[in-house]
């Protein structure tokens, strides 16, 4: 096979048009593969501006996220995973959703992207909807609860605490700081099972629930059950706020538990790197054809 001149230039022209252009089709790749599965919120953290995170699940406005500074930092357009766009740096601050959950969830999934700060391994929540009390909370995060609850520090893990309590279930597996990890915790009250997986692969479970596994939403027990992404309470000046310190992407919640085949999906979307390669590799042949013809 022969290259001319021209036909070389032509390559190379598409080759810097297609490295453009993989980052933005690697994300929408997997922003695809995360709405297929049809959640009820999902923030993409993809903006590079402005204090509030857009829902782009079907519930839309009702769960936009706003930013709430008070306790310290959230900073957007910072680097994310290959298909992730942007992202965002928790420093102390965190997003509150606009509205609890509508409905408490009995089945449920939450998916993020994690890439902790090694500063801070314990007590650093990225996903709560904890009110005080024993309302049927669930928190998410690095040694969640201080470790109280059998999740340690550097340890990823998920609690909920039961309604009237006191008695708390939790899943938790050790999670290296300072890199990217696709992290997603089930409940689910059928089952009985708290169940952890990351990077697409079951890390741990607890099936002895003393309490069953509801995410409280806007109809279950106490006040207003706010959802909050980067600390376990929308308030930084209560005792139990526990803010995360590190960056965060593409947030799901789902009210059904994906299966294993769902989960490892979500972090098999072919990146970016092999999507210009693909794309290079199409324009070659396609050029030796013409010349053939």
């Amino acid at each position: 096979m022969k290259f001319t001149t021209t036909s070389l230039a032509l390559v190379l022209l598409a080759a810097s048009f297609c490295v453009a252009n993989t980052a933005q089709a690697g994300t929408i790749s997997y922003r695809n593969a995360v709405l297929a599965d049809s959640p009820i919120v999902y923030y993409e953290f993809d903006e590079t501006s402005g204090t509030t995170a857009a829902n782009s699940a079907t519930t839309g406005a009702t769960y936009t996220g706003t930013f709430n500074t008070a306790g310290g930092s959230v900073t957007v357009g910072q680097a994310s995973f290959a298909q992730g766009g942007t992202a965002y740096d928790f420093g102390g601050g965190f997003v509150g959703a606009a509205s609890a959950l509508t409905n408490s969830l009995d089945e449920w999934t939450v998916e993020v992207w994690v890439n902790y700060d090694s500063g801070k391994t314990s007590a650093s929540n990225f996903l709560s909807n904890d009110q005080g009390g024993w309302n049927d909370d669930v928190l998410i995060g690095i040694g969640p609860e201080d470790g109280r609850a059998g999740v340690p520090g550097g340890n990823v893990g998920v609690i909920q605490q039961g309604n009237p309590g006191p008695t708390r279930d939790f899943a938790g597996a050790a999670l290296a700081a300072n890199e990217w990890h696709h992290i997603v915790m089930t409940g689910s009250t059928s089952a009985g099972a708290l169940t952890l997986y990351i990077d697409g692969v079951f890390a741990a479970s607890d099936t002895s629930l003393v309490n069953d596994a509801t995410f409280n939403g806007a109809d279950g027990f106490g006040a207003s059950p706010n959802l909050t992404i980067g600390a376990a309470r929308p308030n930084s000046g209560d005792a139990g706020y526990r803010p995360y310190d590190g960056l965060l992407d593409e947030v799901a919640i789902y009210d059904s538990v994906l299966t294993p085949a769902q989960i490892l999906a979500h972090t098999n979307v072919p990146e970016p790197a092999t999507m210009t390669l693909l794309g290079l590799g199409g324009l070659l042949i396609a050029r030796r054809r013409r010349r053939r013809s």
